[in-house]
């Protein structure tokens, strides 16, 4: 319980900001390509901090690990506060960092199934429903002071993450040193189950960044924006639990097969689109595909990594974030067409299909 609550609130503080940062970006006179940019810093910095998490939670417990998760959520928020350069790609560091470090504690004690694993998405991402609106709302309210608002939420979780069940697969004391050596081992096994949620997080940030820009154009206002997001993370969420069911009684290869060409179409048709109705239903589209897939490499990662549960985990968010990295590569040809950057981005799940059904069932 104290997992869903505290990873609840870290959603909220994050989900919140993802439909109105790349307005206020642009607002604040940076350039379309700028929000690609501190995308990459994110999912970079994520990357390369998810497995020592998931390493530092194997030797050391959730609870020591996550309230500092909890702390990086918050100041990416307050960060974004001062509009310059530095500040706002220290915040996108800030958020990796603070997802390295709370995810793969949270996700330990919870993965003991696919539907349990399925359970928790569901909870953990039901503020991607109800948050955009919240944000959307907020700035258009009260302007910027909104991120100091959404902050809260996490910073309120920090003490409760602390509370999480001290639990570790090695009871010996280990070295930082030998905790760093054991988050650069991955297996072959580890990677192929997590391929699936590489392919559709790449699909993540064009979503977050450049949908919202999109509907801009076709004339919605910040609080629509935030209300549309929030009907297709509806859709992803409430199939979260059904699909870790399903993982568990059939092949979650194929599920996670059939969730890339879903999650690939609902972006590829994107820039066709002349009305904000019709963007909603693709999207939705897209969500379902989601909603296959993520379940579906969890219950392979749990199944592959035995008791390096912590560390499998944390690989699973690096190869995720890897995805979400790659599929931020074309945001940086958001100045040059923004519908390039649907066509790639689209395309990388796509592509993604056939390996994954090569993969032993």
């Amino acid at each position: 319980m104290i997992a869903h609550v505290v990873g609840v609130a870290c959603a909220v503080s994050l989900a919140s900001v993802l439909p109105i940062l790349p307005l206020y970006v642009v607002d604040a006179g940076y350039p379309r390509s700028f929000v690609g940019v501190m995308n990459l810093v994110h999912n970079v910095t994520q990357l390369l901090a998810r497995p020592v998490g998931g390493a530092l939670t194997d030797a050391y417990g959730p609870r020591r690990l996550a309230p500092f998760g909890a702390l990086g959520y918050a100041l990416s928020d307050l960060l974004v506060l001062v509009p310059h350069p530095v500040t706002l790609l220290a915040s996108r560091v800030s958020l990796g960092l603070g997802m390295g470090a709370l995810w793969p504690p949270l996700l330990s004690t919870v993965a003991d199934s696919g539907r349990s694993l399925g359970v928790f998405n569901a909870v953990t991402q039901l503020p991607m429903v109800l948050a955009p609106p919240l944000g959307g709302y907020l700035y258009r309210s009260v302007g910027p002071w909104a991120f100091a608002v959404l902050a809260l939420p996490a910073l309120l979780a920090v003490p409760l993450a602390g509370s999480l069940p001290d639990v570790r697969t090695s009871r010996e004391k280990i070295s930082p040193l030998e905790v760093l050596k054991k988050s650069l081992e991955v297996d072959r096994e580890i990677f192929l189950a997590s391929f699936p949620a590489f392919a559709t997080a790449a699909v993540q940030p064009t979503i977050e960044s450049f949908v919202p820009l999109l509907l801009k154009k076709l004339g919605a206002d910040p609080a629509q924006i935030g209300l549309v997001l929030a009907v297709r993370n509806a859709v992803a969420v409430t199939l979260q639990a059904p699909c870790g069911w399903l993982a568990d009684r059939y092949s979650p290869t194929v599920l996670a097969a059939l969730g890339c060409v879903l999650a690939a179409l609902g972006v590829l048709v994107l820039p066709f689109v002349k009305s904000v109705p019709v963007a909603v239903v693709l999207l939705c589209v897209g969500g379902v595909g989601y909603s296959l897939a993520q379940p579906s490499s969890l219950k392979l990662v749990a199944e592959v990594s035995g008791e390096r549960r912590g560390l499998g985990m944390g690989w699973w968010g690096s190869i995720m974030s890897l995805g979400r990295l790659t599929g931020s590569l074309p945001g940086l040809l958001a100045d040059v067409s923004l519908s390039a950057v649907f066509y790639i981005s689209g395309a990388i799940p796509l592509a993604s299909v056939l390996p994954l059904l090569r993969r032993p069932r």
